[in-house]
């Protein structure tokens, strides 16, 4: 499992370097050309889930008209498997089942009452004639009104179950703990993994932990140190961003509790996508960091930024007791 260590400075140290910086400094950020951002995936068994947006200059407003402006609509959106190719149908935001939804937001990583309130749109299979399938490239292209093609590829490859799973307290703590596992990882090929994990009990008040599958920091991993070999990964507990749960913003926070009820979704995915993740997260970790190194996100989309990700899940599901 890949650790991430986090270096906390005397806080002494931090408020004399602080106070040394009081001098104002006005950056003035050029306007750049806005690119189309491609949020796509397709899962085993699955119809494809594309998201199309703008990217923002830095000096945009934010809000939920804007927000609503960033979408692509009207695009030639089409996948092919090598053998056939389908159109796929442009869905906006009234016209989604409760189901749909949440697969829309658990792919942006936002809650669903978050995203019903943007007018939005998807690009997805509504006929069910290509559900993914393992060991299957997906080829996606992409042409805006304005002519502009994106161009990107993907693969499912075959599942990876894990061996067990389990849940462990965290050491002095008699309720809250991380989920383990015991994964075997397959011989002579370079494999990636994705983990995400969703509370499928309810609150006291009757209202469900979670609104889907959500993914912490670090879901994603690759095997170039332990190719072939059967190893223990700890996970905490994710959660989506600027939540108001109580339990995200407590002692809880990125902790399951005794007698939770979740679902773990185990995926075999590509390269790609753990460099995506991988990069993506490290930023989220470092942001705000005055020592922190920006760094663009990779990206297999050609002719724009994003990513379209292939994912052959396996599902497994923890009582939280030790």
């Amino acid at each position: 499992m890949k650790r991430y260590l986090l270096t906390i400075f005397p806080i002494l140290t931090i408020m004399l370097f602080l106070s040394t910086c009081t001098k104002d400094v006005d950056i003035d950020f050029p306007d750049v050309e806005s690119q189309v951002v491609v949020d796509g995936a397709i899962y085993l068994d699955q119809a494809p889930l594309i998201f199309l947006t703008r990217t923002q200059s830095f000096n945009d407003p934010l809000d939920p008209n804007s927000l609503a402006n960033l979408f692509v609509n009207d695009a030639e959106v089409s996948i092919s498997n090598g053998t056939d190719t389908i159109e796929l149908f442009e869905i906006c935001a009234a016209d989604l089942t409760n189901e749909e939804l949440i697969l829309a937001a658990e792919l942006l990583g936002i809650s669903p009452e978050d995203l019903s309130e943007i007018d939005y749109c998807i690009y997805t299979d509504i006929s069910g004639t290509m559900l993914g399938e393992e060991e299957t490239d997906y080829i996606l292209d992409i042409t805006l009104v304005e002519g502009d093609k994106l161009h990107a590829e993907t693969r499912i490859n075959s599942p990876v179950p894990l061996d067990s799973i389990w849940f462990e307290y965290w050491a002095g703590s008699d309720s809250l703990g991380f989920i383990h596992s015991l994964l075997s990882d397959p011989a002579d090929q370079r494999n990636a993994y994705r983990w995400r994990a969703q509370r499928i009990n309810s609150y006291p008040n009757g209202e469900q932990k979670d609104f889907g599958l959500i993914a912490p920091l670090g879901s994603a991993f690759e095997d170039r140190f332990f190719n072939g070999l059967s190893f223990e990964i700890i996970y905490n507990r994710g959660n989506i961003p600027n939540s108001n749960a109580e339990d995200d913003n407590n002692e809880e926070d990125g902790f399951f509790k005794l007698n939770d009820t979740v679902l773990v979704e185990f995926s075999s995915t590509t390269l790609a996508v753990y460099d995506y993740y991988t990069l993506s997260d490290d930023q989220l970790i470092n942001n705000g960091s005055p020592f922190a190194v920006p760094a663009n996100i990779p990206s297999n989309i050609v002719g724009g930024l994003g990513l379209w990700a292939g994912y052959a899940p396996a599902y497994d599901t923890v009582i939280c007791v030790p």
